[in-house]
């Protein structure tokens, strides 16, 4: 059925986000506001208060090799689980690798994510925001998968024109805006792998921003969700809100791949909606650049992506998905690093922000860029941006 909600509240809550277990040792900690070590004694006396409440809803999916069982007492969030995952028919044939508890009737003062690492459960209550679950199963994933080599990436994936290119960016700097563009074939949104053999996608949804939704300046997003209205399985997530964001399965995107395995990537596009109109709007860079942007991920947060978040401002975010990536940071940019000079992939960063003059670039002239980008590519531009980045950097 097709579901709204209002959640409370209407972001993620990362400060309330907790690890535990010795292989937390492995966090970086120099990330205090997203990777703590909890209380061993903390964690089991809520799993064990949560574990014996109900749960009406019981899924099991598998992604990237790796199978999660959900267990969740809400319509909502299962119809959302559903939308973002592949569910197995009967979750009890499957032996499930991690187990995620998550419910929404707990009373409890505040949010809270607890993740074990060693036992492989995770705990969820006190917040009804749908993102928390698709999140928690993704920086599980980033923690899990760089020791199979597996580099997990807060990006999106797409082809055009003979060519596989991957789009990353925080949430709301255009990731699903862009890569949903009707020219391209859309591998997945948000999160993606990449191992020896080539990217695949971690979800099969998609969990669009609503803002400015419209035939026009968004079709595919907007046909899909069309579809999904149709079938009876859309998710509406605040509406009305910055944050207002919609849930519908990858499938009723018309342009679609239908495969979830590619080859390597062609083409990297890192996003970052520059509020002060520093960047260009699209520059080549390579070698040190690549690494020195992917590890500070420079953009702009959007409002409503975390709680108490009301308006745009600077962020440094590490890997573009500081919140999602808990290991060292020079885990995930040694692997791209060494993927990207592999397999002689072409590097940009994009500018989904303001010009010099204060005013946004429009959405067509960004697609038109990119497109331009990976058909004809562009001169370098590395010491020029590095330049600009590491003046920020000084100043923020």
């Amino acid at each position: 059925m097709n579901i709204s909600i209002t959640t409370k509240p209407t972001g993620r809550s990362p400060e309330n986000k907790w690890y535990f277990g010795s292989r937390a040792e492995a966090l970086d900690l120099s990330r205090p506001k997203y990777n703590r070590i909890g209380n061993e004694e903390d964690f089991w006396d809520l799993h064990w208060k949560v574990y014996e409440l109900d749960y009406p809803h019981v899924l099991v999916f598998y992604t990237c090799g790796i199978c999660f069982r959900v267990h969740t007492n809400d319509d909502r969030h299962a119809q959302f689980v559903r939308n973002m995952f592949t569910v197995e028919d009967d979750p009890w044939a499957h032996s499930s690798d991690w187990e995620i508890y998550h419910n929404t009737d707990y009373k409890i003062d505040t949010p809270k994510i607890y993740i074990h690492l060693n036992e492989k459960r995770a705990i969820i209550v006190g917040t009804t925001f749908l993102g928390e679950i698709k999140k928690s199963v993704f920086g599980i994933l980033s923690f899990e998968l760089p020791e199979h080599k597996v580099l997990p990436m807060h990006c999106s994936a797409f082809t055009y024109e003979n060519s596989t290119n991957l789009m990353f960016g925080l949430s709301g700097t255009g990731k699903t805006t862009l890569s949903s563009d009707p020219d391209y074939k859309l591998i997945g949104d948000d999160e993606i792998a990449w191992n020896y053999e080539g990217v695949n996608m971690i979800e099969t949804g998609c969990y669009a921003k609503s803002e400015g939704l419209s035939p026009e300046t968004h079709p595919t997003i907007f046909d899909a969700v069309e579809r999904a209205k149709l079938n009876d399985c859309l998710v509406e997530e605040n509406p009305g809100e910055a944050n207002a964001r919609l849930s519908y399965p990858l499938s009723f995107v018309e342009n679609s791949w239908e495969m979830k395995d590619l080859d390597h990537p062609n083409n990297i596009f890192f996003l970052t909606m520059d509020a002060k109109g520093v960047f260009p709007p699209i520059s080549k860079i390579s070698g040190d650049t690549v690494r020195r942007f992917f590890e500070t991920g420079y953009t702009s947060q959007m409002p409503g992506t975390e709680k108490g978040v009301n308006e745009i401002r600077p962020l440094f975010s590490p890997c573009y998905g500081s919140p999602f990536m808990p290991r060292h940071v020079d885990v995930y940019s040694d692997m791209l690093m060494h993927k990207i000079d592999t397999h002689k992939v072409n590097v940009y960063l994009v500018n989904t922000g303001m010009d010099k003059n204060g005013v946004r670039y429009p959405l067509e002239f960004t697609r038109q860029c990119v497109k331009d980008a990976i058909v004809t590519g562009r001169e370098d531009n590395s010491e020029a941006v590095l330049s600009t980045l590491e003046t920020l950097i000084e100043r923020k």
